[in-house]
């Protein structure tokens, strides 16, 4: 009897720590969505304060962060603008309201953006939503984003793809033509033929150099949210007084080493005649799509008469299809471990 009565104890016991479990587990379930929302928000708030930081940096001269305006940046954007906030900038007479950034429509009329409320921490960041075919930003002051080959700089940004094409363009200031009438400063695009997953790599254009990296250590169809950076180092002159520099691609916060140098295989890329028709023209700086000359890439609207003229000559195609968030230019090569850490402090 009294062994009986030992089971049915020990038995209304492991039914009790069972409902226990229970409980704690639907509450667990119940509480969890709230716990993360509140992580993202403390990573938010970090980088808040991160981004309020850079803007002082005296080396940043454009800094976008896609978000409105507000003690947490909580506002949404506006419409039309992306707003510099790159207040510490030591260049002579710099002004950051002249570095904003402007949503165009390439085709005229009203822009097809959209901001969604989509970035890097849910719904405490926003985005812009690049449609792939007409949309891009354009910086239209060129003096302090002008730079040449003894200069040094650093351009990084956040982007979430939702299509790779051929020539998909992050970021340029180039007029790309032909072998013998094209011009770069700088550029990202994306190569399909590269990459160590299958799906393609990223070329860049600095100055007279074409540069292709043919494997990446990050799988972009499934990555979510990827970090580029793009660093040039004036290192030396050469014997012939030529300005050397070193160019080097991140992503991820990651180097990707060495790259294959392309000039040559690619003679119709911006780097063909170098860099300096874009000071000579005032090239601007565009975000989502590439500047390229008119009299090759749509000849039936180029006018002979007028071969000087930068809205004669210029337009915008390979256009990138995706969200964009936080876009930073620094007139400094940043070592490897500081841009690791606008990474490292940027991902979710």
């Amino acid at each position: 009897m009294q062994s009986t009565k030992m089971i049915r104890k020990n038995f209304f016991s492991l039914i009790e720590i069972l409902m226990v479990l229970i409980v704690i587990a639907i509450l667990a379930t119940l509480l969890l969505p709230y716990l993360n929302e509140a992580r993202v928000q403390a990573k938010y708030t970090r980088w808040v304060a991160y981004n309020r930081n850079l803007s002082n940096d005296p080396s940043c001269i454009v800094n976008f962060n896609f978000q409105g305006a507000g003690g947490t940046f909580s506002a949404k954007p506006p419409d039309d603008i992306l707003v510099n906030s790159a207040a510490g900038a030591e260049s002579d007479g710099f002004s950051p309201q002249f570095y904003n950034g402007y949503l165009l429509n390439k085709n005229g009329g009203a822009h097809n953006f959209e901001w969604v409320r989509a970035g890097r921490y849910g719904k405490f960041k926003w985005a812009l939503q690049f449609n792939g075919s007409d949309t891009y930003v354009c910086v239209p002051t060129t003096t302090a984003v002008d730079f040449t080959p003894t200069d040094g700089f650093t351009l990084m940004c956040w982007v979430k793809f939702d299509r790779l094409s051929f020539g998909d363009t992050i970021f340029s200031k180039s007029l790309w033509g032909t072998a013998n009438d094209a011009a770069a400063q700088y550029d990202m695009y994306y190569n399909p033929y590269a990459g160590s997953f299958g799906q393609g790599s990223f070329d860049v254009d600095v100055f007279e150099t074409c540069g292709t990296w043919m494997s990446t250590h990050v799988d972009f169809d499934k990555a979510g949210w990827v970090h580029f950076a793009l660093r040039y180092k004036w290192t030396h002159n050469d014997s012939e007084g030529k300005p050397c520099g070193e160019i080097t691609a991140f992503i991820n916060g990651e180097p990707l080493g060495d790259f294959l140098d392309t000039t040559n295989e690619n003679p119709n890329t911006a780097t063909a005649t170098g860099y300096q028709p874009c000071i000579d023209m005032q090239v601007p700086l565009i975000l989502g799509g590439a500047g390229c000359y008119t009299k090759y890439w749509d000849k039936k609207n180029w006018d002979s008469s007028d071969p000087t003229s930068l809205a004669n000559n210029w337009l915008i195609k390979f256009n990138f299809q995706g969200k964009m968030d936080e876009f930073v230019v620094f007139k400094r090569p940043l070592p490897d471990a500081e841009i690791f850490g606008h990474y490292d402090m940027g991902r979710e």
